[in-house]
């Protein structure tokens, strides 16, 4: 007689040749030769990140390129490994439904929406003036792994996410409200009332490093998630039948 089991069957993606695996490799990869150069604090006194990661005086002097790189570069080794794991378990479902060229468009699409909120909208001094270097570069590819997330959630509402044995739907909105708060906590924004919260947390409570992260740009990845899933999951009407198919006939002919 087969025993019930208590626990999900987890179905992990199988590395390949593929874009999941590889863009999981180089993140790791990039990490391990930052580590071997002296790490993130050689690095940051050498000029580097403020050359790679993301920043306002940086994309404001030209240095575009700071929207990708931004994302291959991370803090620290707990960084890069729970982005990593998201990104693996989360992505590798992307993957299945959507195939290679959805999951990149939305990988990458929610890194750089979420860089363009926290370029215009992330203050100048997350935790108050002169508690941290003026625009700090934003570093990590959260964005994208939330874009991920949260295009998973809306595409499948009512599946249960383990572990936290909650629908997909119910996740994706508490994720999105606790990210917006945590914004609108963010000492450097100086909300009456909230900036009082936020200094208590980052001073009394110790969660200083809670508002060094950029939850303005974990936000936008996850609306760029959301809207590709509903652009996929909206009606189909006759004309957009009739456009793709002479759009199909363009190409072939």
């Amino acid at each position: 007689m087969r025993r019930p089991s208590f626990l999900p069957r987890i179905s992990l993606h199988r590395p390949g040749f593929d874009v999941l695996t590889l863009l999981s490799l180089v993140l790791l990869v990039v990490h391990a030769v930052v580590e071997i150069s002296g790490g993130k604090t050689a690095l940051m006194a050498a000029g580097f990140y403020e050359s790679v990661g993301l920043s306002r005086p940086g994309v404001l002097a030209g240095k575009g390129w700071q929207f990708l790189t931004y994302l291959f570069f991370h803090g620290s080794w707990e960084h890069v490994l729970l982005n990593c794991m998201v990104i693996y378990l989360i992505g590798g479902r992307v993957l299945h439904i959507l195939g290679a060229r959805a999951f990149t468009r939305i990988f990458f699409g929610g890194a750089l929406g979420g860089g363009l909120l926290h370029i215009f909208l992330n203050p100048s001094y997350p935790l108050g003036e002169g508690v941290t270097p003026l625009h700090p570069p934003l570093v990590g590819a959260s964005g994208g792994m939330m874009a991920l997330l949260m295009a998973l959630v809306s595409l499948s509402p009512d599946s249960r996410m383990w572990p936290l044995m909650v629908s997909g739907r119910n996740l994706g909105r508490g994720l999105m409200f606790a990210t917006f708060i945590l914004f609108l906590l963010t000492p450097g924004l100086k909300i009456p009332i909230l900036k009082a919260v936020g200094e208590w947390l980052a001073g009394s409570g110790g969660m200083a490093l809670l508002f060094q992260t950029s939850h303005i740009c974990h936000l936008g990845g996850g609306v760029i998630g959301m809207l590709y899933a509903h652009r996929l999951l909206r009606p189909v009407s006759l004309k957009h039948l009739q456009r793709d198919r002479k759009r199909r006939e363009g190409a072939g002919g």
